[in-house]
């Protein structure tokens, strides 16, 4: 069973910061989590956490600050007002998909009740970027910052959340279940 909360603590900031470094190799300074809207934490009864995730409607949006001056133009990036960003996210390999598909549909929760009409999100990673591509179909920038060779920064609006709710069921309660159970079947001897 998952528990959840946002938290406010500096200890669980730290811990939140240490789990989303070793899950995605990014560095982000403590004052970014204290300073997002949302950091929100997923754990099991002993109170261990399992993921978490960040969402943001304050500005600065930092998707769009790190974005170079020749990619600013781009409609959505003027309408900062209206945007909620997501990131930090993290999952520990033992959670099940049952539960990472939980995990998503919460951090979609949250974004619906922000009433922002824009989802920002983005990826230092092409093969991230290529699987956040199918949840948020809109691109903003491709292509390097000032910290990174290469990022991909999606949009999508807000109509699209319950897409991507069924896009998560899809994925993690129908999908992900059946290849595993495929695999069990075909690692059974032959008879």
């Amino acid at each position: 069973m998952l528990k959840t909360n946002i938290i406010s603590e500096d200890k669980d900031f730290a811990l939140f910061a240490k789990h989303y470094c070793d899950a995605s190799g990014n560095n982000t300074p403590l004052a970014h989590f204290k300073r997002v809207s949302i950091v929100r934490v997923f754990k099991n009864n002993d109170g261990a956490m399992l993921g978490g995730y960040t969402l943001n409607s304050q500005q600065p949006i930092r998707y769009f600050d790190d974005i170079p001056a020749s990619g600013k133009s781009h409609f959505v990036v003027s309408k900062a007002n209206d945007v909620i960003e997501t990131g930090g996210l993290w999952v520990k390999g033992e959670v099940s998909n049952f539960y990472k598909g939980i995990i998503y549909l919460w951090s979609l929760y949250d974004m619906a009740k922000s009433n922002k009409q824009f989802i920002i999100s983005g990826a230092k990673h092409p093969k991230v970027a290529k699987l956040q591509s199918i949840i948020f179909p809109n691109k903003v920038y491709e292509g390097p910052i000032k910290n990174t060779d290469y990022i991909c920064i999606f949009y999508a609006k807000r109509y699209y959340i319950p897409i991507q709710a069924l896009l998560v069921i899809y994925k993690y309660w129908l999908i992900d279940p059946l290849k595993k159970r495929l695999n069990l079947i075909k690692k059974q001897p032959k008879i």
